[in-house]
């Protein structure tokens, strides 16, 4: 797809830098872009520097250290807008990194290992002041990083976070106007995955979009909002638009946010900080429990606590093998008179009997689709 988009060419060192806007720093928060003409500023390269070193550098340090700049997977660039001869890495920012520490380390006699030769130091450093890379040359600028990385991550290369593939996906869907069968296809996943990455990106932007809590929004709160999509109760709760791909319960909405955000007044609690919360506080909800959810929310009882507290009277759920079993022998068992004696009656409950069969069997046959879809996912 791209690949007429990219020219080989050998570039200078000192002219390549490092991505501040790299995917793999879009983790927790999401952060300003920085401008391509701010990109070569110092400020910007040393956070670049600290961040990517989170990441596997001192492996790729290691073996490149031993092994030398091998050319099996180039690093991608692009030229920097503004800034004629300079160039951002869009793919291969680790490799990058670990070249010039090495670089750098050469120089200034920093080598820990004494067992490799400082003639091989030397012809290392004469043989990377320039490098091959790819050039790209195409129109999506600013985006190509996350579309390349993307498309050798997202399958398993490297495993991103939830958060990540679904801006990635969710970007193709509302800048490209791709379908979800379409943006799944280029990433490697199912359409039903990806709509699910959609919905819950969408979901969390409502968040960032808020006048009230835009600032607690946060990247890792994910898992939490996918987790409120997935669960119907909690979902009929915030009341979900389909169509416009949001919650409108604006009221409920600002409760959940309350909840998944730190507290200034209780020490920065968080009454819910796992996706497994989400369960137990749409139980509160659905069954009406309002005095437990008002001690929860005033952080007298925890979510865990007052579902316990819940469930506490609740009668013991029937064994629904023996239920069945019993249903399915007393219907076996009735004698032919009865059905001769009122016909059109019995015929009226076995017709009520089949519409709860027939709505059980979807619920259960959505249940194994669901779970299909996140095995394959």
């Amino acid at each position: 797809m791209y690949m007429d988009q990219l020219a080989v060419e050998y570039l200078a060192v000192d002219d390549i830098f490092l991505d501040p806007n790299n995917p793999r720093f879009w983790t927790e928060t999401t952060r300003p872009i920085v401008q391509d003409e701010k990109i070569v500023d110092a400020i910007h390269q040393n956070k670049s520097r600290i961040e990517i070193e989170k990441h596997g550098v001192d492996e790729l340090y290691s073996s490149m250290l031993r092994n030398g700049f091998l050319l099996l997977d180039r690093i991608v660039v692009r030229p920097l807008k503004g800034l004629s001869g300079k160039y951002v890495v869009v793919e291969g920012n680790r490799r990058f990194r670990s070249l010039t520490r090495l670089r750098a380390d050469i120089l200034e006699d920093n080598i820990a290992e004494s067992d490799v030769p400082q003639s091989d130091l030397q012809r290392f450093l004469k043989e990377t002041s320039k490098i091959e890379v790819l050039v790209y040359s195409g129109d999506n600028g600013e985006d190509i990083s996350w579309l390349l990385q993307g498309i050798r991550h997202i399958g398993g290369i490297r495993q991103w976070d939830p958060a990540q593939r679904a801006k990635l996906v969710s970007d193709q869907i509302d800048r490209e106007g791709m379908t979800y069968t379409a943006a799944g296809q280029q990433f490697g996943l199912t359409s039903v995955a990806v709509g699910r990455l959609y919905r819950t990106y969408r979901a969390l932007a409502q968040m960032r979009s808020d006048e009230e809590y835009s600032t607690k929004a946060r990247n890792d709160y994910f898992s939490i909002f996918e987790a409120a999509y997935s669960n119907h109760a909690m979902r009929s709760w915030l009341e979900w638009s389909e169509s416009d791909c949001k919650f409108t319960n604006i009221d409920n909405l600002k409760r959940l946010y309350s909840w998944i955000s730190p507290d200034e007044e209780n020490s920065k609690k968080r009454r819910i900080h796992d996706p497994k919360q989400i369960k137990e506080v749409a139980y509160l909800i659905e069954n009406g429990h309002s005095t437990l959810l008002g001690q929860f929310e005033d952080f007298e009882l925890s979510v865990s606590e007052a579902r316990a507290q819940a469930t506490a009277n609740d009668p013991k759920p029937k064994d629904w093998r023996k239920s069945i079993a019993m249903a399915v022998s007393l219907l076996g068992d009735l004698p032919q008179s009865i059905i001769s004696d009122d016909p059109d009656e019995f015929l009226e409950v076995l017709n009520t009997l089949a519409s709860i069969i027939a709505e059980r069997r979807q619920m259960v046959e959505a249940v194994l689709a669901s779970q299909a879809d996140q095995t394959s996912a």
